[in-house]
């Protein structure tokens, strides 16, 4: 023990209180306790008033006075200081007694010895540390806890006004970014097309005979004409067109893109890892913006990947549940009787084994014109298309990635049509992905 402890002996009778003293100068503590000895109870309120003691050691008997009248009137000072009594007989209903009016210890007189004074000393010197670093530690835990309400309240006020207003004007800034480049651009993309178009049309018609020819110019017609499906659908991006919606199995618009790419992605060395959920339900989507989309995030995935890998596609139904003041999604397994309803979500997910994205890129992805492809590969506008499709679907568009490790792109639509449905059973997901 470090400081020197101060103890106070309160006991009427001089000959044991001249042998508690002297059993106590042979304890085993150092420094040495200083002790100070009161004949009565008035003496002892007078010593509590004058100065802090660390132990206090009361005869349970005190002439006309109880012990435990006495304990009392000390908490009443406020002095905290661990009491240990002193009884002349150690029945158990003193014992009691002592313990129930809140000593620490209780000792019986003929018993005393330095060993046994020590160890109540010791056991009660910790308890009262134990006790102290307690509430202490409660206190600070209540300023801390009421500091940190006022904190967060002021803090959601203040994200909640900034978060509306910045989503204002990057909604604001998207729609007109994209609308000035549609103006500018894509009348200038449809002519040469429509040339192109023409020239594929004479030569099928010259050629009608040759049967390969043909194959291949049905497919590239058949590109042309996504080209023009997708030009159709960046004029429409920034005006508040209405979509064509479907109630659909939106399974059957990932096969289709990826069985359209399927030659494309094993020419360059990349496996494909399909886990479709045959116990999706149908939703509402417009087809065509959705495979625009799906289409879009296929080919990222392969300029990832342009030594190989491998492109993991994944359809699931998940539950937006919340944990600790976060909200997460979790799997619903619909193979174990499990049904969609209020906050589920059809899940779909575009993982591939490339190179990553830098951190600092992360929240830049879904910016119109930013791209990390070269300038002559990218116009940096295929991500923030597809981010206003999905927020048209009510639906959230994020990425998640570790730089050298891959990326996965999920997309999250509102579960609003149980299979066979016709109508909305529950709202849809109203927040799109932060950019």
């Amino acid at each position: 023990m470090e400081s020197r402890l101060q103890i106070l002996l309160v006991e009427d009778d001089e000959d044991d209180a001249f042998l508690i003293q002297d059993l106590m100068r042979e304890l085993s503590i150092r420094p040495t306790p200083k002790i100070y000895h009161a004949p009565d109870g008035d003496a002892a309120l007078t010593e509590i008033t004058a100065r802090h003691f660390d132990i206090c050691i009361f005869d349970f008997r005190l002439g006309q006075q109880n012990g435990i009248d006495l304990l009392k009137e000390v908490r009443n000072l406020g002095c905290e200081a661990p009491i240990i009594f002193l009884t002349g007989q150690g029945d158990q209903e003193t014992a009691v007694q002592a313990m129930k009016s809140g000593a620490t210890d209780y000792l019986v007189k003929n018993d005393l010895s330095p060993e046994t004074l020590f160890q109540s000393i010791r056991h009660a010197t910790k308890l009262k540390k134990e006790e102290d670093l307690r509430k202490r530690a409660e206190n600070d835990l209540r300023i801390s806890h009421e500091e940190l309400k006022h904190a967060h309240a002021e803090l959601k006020q203040s994200l909640d006004k900034l978060q509306n207003a910045q989503d204002h004007i990057i909604r604001s800034e998207k729609l007109a970014s994209v609308g000035r480049l549609a103006a500018g651009v894509c009348h200038e993309i449809l002519n040469p097309l429509n040339i192109i178009s023409g020239h594929i049309q004479a030569l099928s018609l010259e050629r009608e005979g040759d049967a390969p020819l043909q194959d291949d110019i049905r497919s590239i017609m058949e590109e042309i004409q996504r080209i023009e499906v997708i030009i159709a659908g960046l004029l429409k991006f920034s005006r508040k067109d209405e979509m064509v919606l479907k109630i659909g199995d939106i399974n059957h618009e990932i096969e289709s893109v990826l069985t359209l790419t399927a030659k494309e992605m094993a020419h360059q060395g990349i496996t494909l890892n399909c886990r479709l959920s045959a116990e999706l339900p149908e939703i509402k989507f417009d087809p065509n913006r959705m495979r625009q989309v799906f289409l879009n995030l296929v080919n990222n995935a392969r300029h990832a990947m342009e030594k190989g890998g491998t492109l993991t596609v994944v359809t699931r139904m998940v539950k937006e549940v919340e944990e600790g003041g976060q909200h997460t999604m979790q799997p619903v397994d619909l193979d174990s009787g499990g049904e969609p309803g209020r906050n589920c979500f059809l899940q779909i997910r575009f993982q591939d084994t490339g190179p990553g994205i830098q951190k600092e890129n992360i929240d830049k992805l879904f910016e119109p014109f930013f791209t990390t492809k070269p300038e002559e590969q990218g116009t940096g506008l295929g991500l923030s298309i597809c981010y206003s499709i999905i927020e048209k679907h009510q639906g959230n568009l994020e990425v998640e990635s570790e730089y050298g490790k891959g990326a996965t792109f999920i997309i999250e639509l509102p579960c609003n049509l149980s299979p066979g449905q016709s109508t909305p059973t529950s709202p849809g997901k109203q927040s799109g992905a932060s950019s």
